[in-house]
């Protein structure tokens, strides 16, 4: 899947879901089983690391959130082995319109994601 796919929109909203419903049971991801999940809802085509899925998952961020004030929906995807995002995640996180402060970390930003979906 590519991000100009007609069908890459519905793939953003189904995350977001998923994202969803795992913030409100206080729960993460890994970036595999987002891959997994939404590849059952017919997205098979977002492999876990890299390319389509770092879109998505910016994607995700911006999801009804254009300003970049709201809590960063994709702080819960984290990877299998260390239990933390992607470096790019922090990335994203320092970027426009996110503009997360210096002394922000991933921690703070999954538990300002729990407090927004009780």
């Amino acid at each position: 899947m590519r991000t100009k796919d007609p069908e890459y929109p519905a793939a953003v909203e189904a995350a977001v879901d998923i994202l969803r419903q795992r913030a409100r049971r206080r729960r993460t991801i890994t970036y595999g089983d987002l891959s997994a999940e939404l590849a059952a809802q017919g997205y098979d085509s977002i492999p876990p690391h890299r390319g389509v899925m770092t879109h998505l998952l910016k994607d995700v961020c911006l999801h009804d959130n254009d300003d970049g004030r709201a809590p960063m929906l994709s702080a819960l995807v984290v990877n299998k082995a260390t239990q933390e995002p992607s470096a790019q995640f922090s990335t994203l996180a320092r970027t426009d319109p996110f503009t997360r402060p210096a002394d922000w970390t991933w921690q703070d930003e999954q538990q300002r994601v729990f407090a927004h979906h009780p």
